[in-house]
């Protein structure tokens, strides 16, 4: 009698923690689209906005400014990169992250 009483409450701690494991999921997933994919035409007309502010940045980097400027959180050298395309000088990192949020981040 004990034994089933305690099975049915593992199947229940199993059953809450799958559900909160797919509710965290979904939750998440909203956020990895948050910003356009690369060769969409949400992208294209992000890079065309960055390229009347005047940076004419490669679609990778312009995907990582993106992603930094909206969402976040990408460890690496983004300054070292914006700067070997010709994104220097006081200022010139937010104002093309001001940019990208401009274009490419979601109304929230």
């Amino acid at each position: 009698m004990f034994a089933s009483r305690g099975n049915d409450d593992m199947k229940r701690r199993v059953a809450a923690t799958l559900f909160a494991a797919v509710v965290t999921a979904l939750s998440l997933a909203g956020t990895a689209h948050a910003i356009p994919d690369q060769g969409t035409p949400a992208f294209d007309a992000y890079l065309q906005g960055l390229q009347r502010n005047g940076y004419n940045l490669n679609p990778d980097t312009a995907w990582r400014v993106a992603h930094q400027a909206c969402i976040g959180g990408i460890p690496g050298y983004i300054g070292l990169e914006l700067a070997a395309q010709g994104v220097i000088g006081p200022g010139a990192q937010e104002r093309v992250f001001d940019v990208a949020r401009k274009y490419a981040c979601p109304v929230q």
